[in-house]
């Protein structure tokens, strides 16, 4: 792979990497609401006191809360660094291991995807290796 293809083949991830966090906003928006309506509902007031041998367990409503944050940092992780490389920027390639590591626990897809990309980011071209005097 020549270092016109390796930009290339960067500026694809990139973009890949844009529609996963476009594709993550809805879903962390629908998730907001949907543990707004699980936390005013009958159901959590069932489940909110419940007895584990002879402890009562009360699990806090805001951990709740926690999982459509986590979704919309990781679709703000996913869009920055998709931006950061399908614009070359020079702290692209380093974010952008970030999220590929986090592809890698998306089995079987996710996991193909993320260890080729975090391999596309680390691969230093020989044109580029060549002109900084390192020899392989």
């Amino acid at each position: 792979m020549d270092l016109k293809n390796h930009d290339n083949n960067l500026r694809i991830i990139g973009k890949i990497f844009i529609v996963i966090g476009l594709i993550l906003v809805p879903i962390s928006i629908s998730t907001f609401f949907f543990v707004d309506m699980i936390s005013h509902s009958d159901f959590w007031l069932d489940v909110k006191d419940f007895d584990v041998l002879f402890l009562e367990v009360r699990p806090p409503e805001n951990l709740l809360y926690m999982f459509p944050i986590l979704q919309t940092v990781s679709s703000l992780i996913f869009l920055v660094s998709g931006y950061g490389l399908s614009t070359q920027q020079s702290w692209g390639k380093k974010f952008a291991i970030v999220p590929a590591v986090l592809l890698l626990f998306k089995f079987p897809i996710g996991t193909a995807l993320g260890g080729y990309m975090i391999y596309a980011i680390h691969y230093v071209p020989k044109e580029e290796q060549v002109a900084n005097g390192v020899d392989s």
